[in-house]
């Protein structure tokens, strides 16, 4: 049986709001479809889209509640008491369930998000150009591609099994919508699943090429790259994976993006596309565009004064923080100790609590989300080239990267296995919070061993075999039952 989107439908009233993406005013099908510029803004929505308040549960407020929810699943962040996230993630109630809210919220937004993309990119087919509009042309069709690309790889890493390089990967992955259509879809096949994924996105790097956008809040030709190493990495297709994250740091440092070295480490990442040049893509939140408490800010802050973070303050694994040497400037993203000040004595202060996330002021949740940085990009291709049998180059990449986060830092000697984790453990301490652990747990299918200062009374469990059941998301039974708006349901 296909599967309905009706998880979809449940975001609106009627097919045609799924184009209401402008974030001031509703916008409909038929208006967009009249211009270039119209789909553009359309665009534009489905980036404000990332930042939202959609799921209709705080804690899910688009790709910065979902970076969330993917980390409190894997071994590097815990809290204390509060309950946000805790049954559904930490405790892997969400991924186990086809009846959990949870789960059916991350999967429709995600499927919202691939519905815009090609309801634009069915505008684009009928569309007047005009003279002078090539290039704005490919680049609405470019990041199009990329959001329906973008879009199927998150649910992929979740819902369908792991690729493994060199056999089959028959097994089920997820429906791949190539139209706008609601109705049922089988599911493709892993394999089918990830070539689509590279498909959209190779045309992408073609229209975006050359492209450049005002600012970091649009796709461009580096972000592509960048996903398409993402990508290669979860194929385990090493090589490529080094070659394509070369590609796209290539074009960022070209385009003036730099890794963020000493006191700039320290901006909180709240303001980070004013106070460094890390961030290849991301949210760029204005004070008045809050949205309240879905913020990351309002759990993975230190400082925000919400619930979530007065009771229950991130912390890094303690075993993940004793990875780092001395002399690793990160070790100022945490609180070892338990000691150090926060905004009022009602906060918790558990050991090992995050400091890496800072919002702007302690009743202000709003700030910038990096959806991508130069740093991310630097460790794929470390890692890249560490998989695929190339030490030298893979150390000299990594000591790069290394020497900002540690500036003592003149290499291990490592090589083969070891240099390899060598580079994930420096993953694990630099994207802590980003939402990339539990895939690469997944994708490298590693057992999940949460460290000393997890508590299983509150956590559930401290250890998860790979590929024991929960890895593969539950699709969620709304997706599949009957779609009554849906005349192809049979």
């Amino acid at each position: 049986m296909g599967l309905a989107m009706a998880g979809t439908m449940a975001f609106s009233s009627c097919a045609s709001d799924f184009l209401d993406t402008n974030p001031t005013a509703d916008v409909s099908t038929s208006l967009i479809n009249q211009s270039l510029d119209n789909l553009y803004m359309a665009l534009n929505g489905i980036h404000r889209q990332q930042v939202s308040q959609e799921s209709g549960s705080q804690g899910y407020g688009g790709e910065p509640g979902f970076m969330v929810a993917r980390d409190c699943s894997a071994d590097d962040v815990t809290w204390l008491t509060n309950t946000w996230y805790l049954s559904a993630n930490l405790n892997w109630q969400a991924n186990a369930s086809a009846t959990n809210s949870h789960n059916a919220r991350i999967w429709r937004v995600y499927y919202q998000w691939v519905m815009n993309a090609n309801k634009i990119l069915e505008g684009l087919e009928t569309v007047e150009v005009g003279a002078g509009k090539e290039k704005l042309y490919n680049q609405v069709k470019g990041e199009a591609l990329t959001f329906r690309a973008y879009g199927h790889f998150q649910v992929a890493q979740l819902w369908a099994g792991r690729y493994v390089m060199g056999q089959s990967n028959s097994g089920l992955g997820i429906p791949y919508r190539m139209t706008s259509e609601l109705c049922e879809l089988e599911r493709s096949t892993i394999e089918q699943t990830y070539q689509n994924i590279l498909a959209d996105l190779n045309e992408a790097a073609t229209l975006l090429a050359g492209i450049k956008p005002n600012d970091v809040n649009h796709f461009n030709e580096t972000f592509v790259w960048g996903l398409k190493s993402r990508v290669a990495l979860a194929m385990q297709d090493f090589g490529n994976a080094a070659a394509y994250a070369e590609k796209a740091i290539q074009l960022a440092e070209a385009d003036g993006k730099a890794l963020m070295v000493g006191d700039e480490l320290m901006n909180g990442f709240s303001d980070i596309t004013t106070k460094t040049k890390e961030a290849i893509y991301a949210a760029m939140t204005q004070n008045d565009q809050t949205v309240y408490f879905y913020s990351f800010y309002a759990n993975m802050s230190w400082n925000f004064s919400s619930t979530a973070i007065r009771q229950g303050v991130k912390s890094i694994n303690a075993d993940t923080y004793d990875t780092m040497s001395e002399t690793d400037l990160r070790r100022q993203w945490w609180d070892p100790t338990g000691t150090m000040d926060v905004p009022a004595t009602s906060f918790t202060k558990n050991k090992y609590q995050n400091r890496k996330f800072t919002a702007r002021a302690t009743s202000d949740a709003v700030g910038d989300v990096a959806f991508m940085r130069l740093a991310e990009l630097y460790l794929n291709a470390a890692e890249g080239y560490a998989r695929s049998g190339n030490d030298a180059k893979a150390q000299e990449v990594f000591t790069k990267f290394q020497v900002t986060r540690d500036p003592a830092y003149a290499g291990n000697g490592n090589t083969g296995a070891a240099l390899a984790e060598e580079i994930m453990n420096s993953r694990r301490v630099e994207l802590w919070g980003e939402g990339f652990r539990y895939t690469d747990l997944k994708r490298l299918n590693l057992d999940l061993v949460r460290g000393r200062n997890f508590d299983i009374s509150f956590c559930g469990f401290l250890e998860k075999k790979a590929g024991e059941k929960g890895w593969i998301w539950e699709i969620p039974k709304i997706e599949t039952d009957y779609n009554p708006l849906c005349e192809k349901n049979y």
